[in-house]
């Protein structure tokens, strides 16, 4: 049984990874675009001999390229620090900042359906030592399962606190759920219990949403 869950997981850690990948190269792709149109627009002011008049308009369009810049630099940053996570099966890490650079990676395919992911973490939790790339599989599959059934303009808040000694996160879907998608389980349960298990935690089901614990400290 556990070599078929090992089959399954490795399929679906494949498969995560290939949608964060697509949701970051489009969103890098609308950020270039945004950068090709401006400079192109600077570019016809000058050939049109547009220029000591319209000095505030070039600063507005210096401006917005700056600000693509640095909006793809921060999903390079994310992206960076989610291929490193997968550097080894154990490390210590910041729970909130795992969560954080996950949700930032998802945001396009939330927001195709209008959903809002929102973010309640408690700011003094304590590092984790953990599997950091497979607590942000399991997050992903409870936010996937949230967005696939959710209405649009929804929202989905991501909650972190600590509970009985434990860190919990919780994935709480608000809204609509569409009737067509109600019983939607993209990752088999067997399979998230597979992973919660390799973690030394627990998972609770909690109406359409999720209550991941774990240790502070790995057993």
């Amino acid at each position: 049984m556990d070599n078929k869950n090992e089959q399954d997981l490795r399929f679906l850690q494949l498969r995560f990874i290939g949608k964060i990948l697509a949701g970051f190269t489009h969103e890098i792709k609308n950020h270039l675009a945004i950068v090709k149109e401006s400079a192109g627009l600077m570019g016809d002011m000058i050939k049109m001999g547009k220029t000591a008049e319209n000095e505030s308009q070039y600063l507005e369009i210096i401006q917005s390229i700056e600000e693509q810049i640095e909006r793809a630099l921060v999903h390079f940053t994310y992206l960076n620090r989610f291929s490193h996570r997968m550097d080894t099966s154990l490390s210590t890490f910041n729970i909130n900042e795992s969560i954080e650079e996950l949700t930032a990676l998802l945001h396009r395919f939330a927001n195709q359906k209008r959903i809002r992911i929102e973010k309640d973490f408690q700011k003094d939790l304590n590092p984790i030592n953990s599997n950091p790339s497979m607590l942000q599989f399991l997050v992903f599959n409870f936010l996937e399962e949230a967005i696939a059934k959710l209405d649009k303009n929804s929202r989905i808040v991501v909650k972190t606190e600590v509970m009985n000694g434990s860190v919990a996160i919780r994935v709480i879907p608000e809204g609509n759920v569409l009737e067509s998608d109600a019983e939607k389980v993209l990752c088999p349960p067997e399979i998230t219990d597979y992973v919660i298990k390799m973690l030394n935690g627990n998972i609770s089901r909690q109406g359409e949403g999720a209550v991941i614990t774990l240790p502070v400290k790995a057993a």
